[in-house]
């Protein structure tokens, strides 16, 4: 049946929006073919997993045995390279300030000399903490790699005395310490930032597309009036105009899911059905959220920049990459405010840590208050700007009849 001959009612303004997706290709293009561009780039970038042999640089003023063994087993590490030795500590300044390396590792002179004569010689590491991520793990990784060698010269001077090799590790470490990582224990970037960079991406998407989607009924002449003859309600309305974007938000966030757990078969160790509902309801919230944002806004082009000013920065509040514990009041409810914060918790716990239900209950209470919140907002300001089209509406012609009756 042709969409004109369609009764007032959701399926006349759900097919309605497949028109105007169909007529705008800019429009349709964002719905699905650019998050997931996106998608594949962020994956391509993020498929090593770890940083591997990033660059450092050696001023090796020793220049002895011990020095030439140190430096091959920090060239040895996976995570760092040695790309030079350079002979001053000025020319190490010189590389990291041009960023040819990320960290130094200095060895000072008579430094196997004071290890023989039973003093303990210092090695100091530098570490362009500027680059938060490259400097920690480049200092993390040399202290680590120094740490081992230290330990395995020991060992050898106290054997080298006639202390036995079990007598002699007591001695090195009287307190041996097991660090055992949970849940992501490679350290792997895919488990912890791709895992949640990709629904941040995703949500700027569907809070947009809510925008504009809405924006084109409330800032056009009688939109809103028009959208309530053509639903004959506000709820239909709402359902109808945002269907076609949650099919597709879904369709986009499934594809995400299996490039994950799929291409990159990561382990998933939670419930499916709890893991796509909260999807679900993530994907409302944002929609339920720019859509009112559209219509508390006096045009397009300022919903957008409200939209972008509320959403775009919202990672740094979801506790993801800074801990939301340290931070300040306003930021943790800021943080509490946004879909993308509750969502990535569970995230979380279902794709990490596989967390049992009755510990992610909160979290889902707090995700479906927000939901909640949004859509009766929501439906409370498409309902009043209905009435209010309509009333205009009803009033035009009476004004315009007046008009040409004055003299």
């Amino acid at each position: 049946m042709a969409a004109r001959h369609l009764t007032p009612g959701f399926w006349r303004i759900f097919q309605r929006e497949l028109r105007q997706i169909a007529a705008r290709p800019a429009l349709a293009f964002m719905l699905l073919p650019l998050p997931l561009i996106l998608f594949l780039t962020l994956a391509a970038v993020f498929a090593p997993g770890l940083p591997r042999d990033l660059p450092v640089v050696v001023v090796d003023l020793d220049r002895s045995t011990l020095s030439r063994q140190m430096v091959r087993m920090v060239d040895a590490a996976p995570d760092v390279a040695v790309a030079e030795q350079l002979a001053t500590l000025s020319e190490a300044r010189q590389a990291l300030v041009v960023r040819r390396a990320y960290g130094v590792l200095l060895i000072p002179a008579g430094t196997e000399q004071r290890l023989l004569l039973g003093q303990q010689p210092e090695v100091v590491v530098f570490s362009n903490n500027q680059f938060l991520t490259a400097g920690g793990i480049v200092g993390r990784s040399i202290s680590a790699t120094l740490a081992t060698f230290s330990a395995g010269v020991s060992l050898n001077l106290l054997e080298a005395r006639g202390i036995g090799p079990d007598r002699a590790m007591a001695l090195i470490q009287p307190i041996p310490v097991q660090q055992s990582p949970l849940f992501n224990p490679s350290l792997d970037y895919i488990h912890f930032l791709l895992s949640a960079v990709m629904p941040t991406v995703l949500q700027i998407f569907i809070c947009a597309t809510a925008v504009l989607s809405f924006s084109r009924e409330h800032h056009s002449p009688n939109g809103m009036a028009r959208l309530l003859r053509l639903s004959g309600s506000p709820l239909r309305a709402i359902l109808g105009k945002l269907l076609p974007y949650t099919l597709a938000a879904m369709l986009a966030l499934l594809f995400g899911d299996l490039l994950l757990f799929g291409f990159f078969d990561i382990r998933f160790p939670g419930n499916v059905w709890v893991f796509f509902l909260n999807g679900f309801v993530f994907i409302a919230s944002c929609q339920a959220l720019g859509a009112l944002i559209a219509l508390v806004t006096r045009d397009a082009t300022g919903a957008l920049g409200m939209m972008g000013l509320i959403v775009a920065p919202s990672f740094g509040f979801a506790g993801v990459s800074f801990p939301r514990f340290g931070m300040t009041l306003f930021s943790q409810i800021w943080g509490a405010l946004i879909p993308l914060t509750p969502y990535l918790q569970l995230r979380i716990d279902q794709t990490l840590r596989g967390a049992p239900l009755e510990y992610s209950l909160p979290t889902m209470a707090w995700l479906g208050v927000q939901f909640l919140v949004f859509s009766g907002l929501l439906w409370w300001m498409t309902r009043k700007t209905m009435r209010a089209g309509a009333t205009a509406q009803s009033a035009a012609p009476a004004q315009a009849t007046l008009q040409r009756a004055a003299p």
